[in-house]
């Protein structure tokens, strides 16, 4: 991809992201965007806690979910997710860090596949995932 595309690309994310209402609700803030890879961070609260006071299952599915997401957008491809498989391997408490990192693995026309992991700050492994995207469109035009 060009990289006066991928800059409007970056940008159009970057806005996109700071103006979805699920995602300030959330308090999700974007760490990078790279070509089909991109990092969300999240501080846990008590609204982001179940009855034990770690993270709800919820929460990490929607870092999951948006991280995945947003790496399709960075490949320039508006997608809806068609089905997702997560697996919880480690409770993450309240006033905790956690980062979403996801990444396609397949960039079809019609249909792509992405994984993702979540920490915490140390970099233990809190969660992964994997989901598989159709793709309903381009999201930029090519200014070619």
């Amino acid at each position: 991809m060009e990289k006066a595309l991928f800059n409007k690309l970056r940008n159009y994310i970057l806005e996109f992201y700071e103006s979805n209402p699920f995602v300030k609700m959330m308090d999700m803030q974007t760490v990078y965007i790279k070509e089909g890879d991109v990092c969300l961070k999240l501080e846990v609260k008590d609204e982001h806690t179940n009855f034990y006071h770690n993270a709800h299952g919820g929460v990490l599915m929607s870092m999951a979910d948006t991280s995945m997401g947003a790496a399709c957008l960075s490949c320039n491809k508006k997608v809806v997710t068609m089905a997702c498989n997560m697996n919880f391997i480690k409770a993450i408490p309240s006033d905790s860090i956690m980062f979403a990192t996801g990444r396609v693995i397949h960039n079809g026309s019609r249909t792509m596949v992405c994984n993702t992991m979540i920490s915490d700050e140390t970099g233990k492994t809190i969660a992964t995932a994997s989901a598989t995207f159709f793709v309903i469109g381009q999201l930029l035009e090519d200014d070619k």
